[in-house]
């Protein structure tokens, strides 16, 4: 395991996994392990050029803010994969001047103090750590994670993606920050895994589809040309079409 060598990282990471209260597990049948980034730095746009990064920016990232962000990025992806999500899809129209919507709404969550969440290790890379997190399942969320491999969930994929840098307006910082970025690019692709997914089982195009999807293993989430590009394999399942002809 490569050093931190930010002053406090690993200490904070040893923190928050004090604080999650799960190290000591008593089944470790199942586990729940991925690894999750985070910038030790957060650069603006330059004054009066928004989008493009300042040059003489440099502040450091708190420590314990770089910890934080790694637990709540797993906490968040580990809730999508046990208990998944609720959504609400509109396909976009033209010929009706309708535009796309997608809602998903976390159906469970990984609070803080869970028990069974841990951090194996964390590494530094220039500018950036990474930790690698673990939940170990009890029997109740074991048997929630569990249910979406059967019927009647179905096996979706998509790719999506978000800025990586939100400015607002006048280029002001937004606050959705690299964990808010990350988790929309994530929600972006389960939009498209479940718009193709309609598209495969459905002749017309519907008004509204509501269902559930989880995700069926942490979501791949790579930085490209200053965007979060992110692909996802989804659990998914349809409870309700509606079609424009209901009317």
């Amino acid at each position: 395991m490569r050093a931190f060598k930010a002053k406090g990282g690993i200490l904070g990471l040893v923190l928050l996994a004090a604080l999650a209260a799960g190290a000591h597990a008593q089944d470790r049948d199942v586990a729940l392990r991925a690894e999750f980034p985070a910038d030790l730095e957060s650069v603006p746009p330059a004054p009066g050029f928004p989008g493009v990064p300042d040059p003489l920016y440099n502040p450091r990232v708190p420590d314990k803010e770089v910890a934080l962000a790694i637990l709540e990025e797993a906490r968040w992806v580990f809730a999508g994969m046990v208990w998944g999500f609720s959504y609400r899809y509109t396909p976009s129209d033209k010929a009706r001047a309708i535009a796309e919507l997608f809602q998903a709404e976390p159906r469970g969550e990984l609070p803080l103090g869970y028990p069974g969440v841990r951090f194996p290790s964390v590494r530094q890379e220039g500018f950036t750590v990474y930790a690698t997190v673990e939940w170990v399942l009890s029997p109740a969320d074991r048997s929630e994670y569990g249910a979406w491999a059967g019927a009647p969930y179905a096996s979706g994929q998509g790719q999506g993606s978000a800025r990586a840098y939100l400015p607002g307006r006048g280029g002001e910082d937004t606050g959705l920050g690299q964990v808010g970025a990350r988790r929309e690019a994530m929600l972006d692709a389960a939009r498209s895994a479940v718009r193709e997914y309609l598209r495969g089982i459905t002749h017309n195009k519907p008004r509204e589809a509501t269902g559930s999807f989880a995700f069926a293993g942490p979501p791949r989430v790579i930085l490209r040309e200053g965007n979060w590009i992110a692909t996802v394999r989804l659990r998914i399942s349809v409870d309700e079409i509606s079609s424009y002809g209901s009317y």
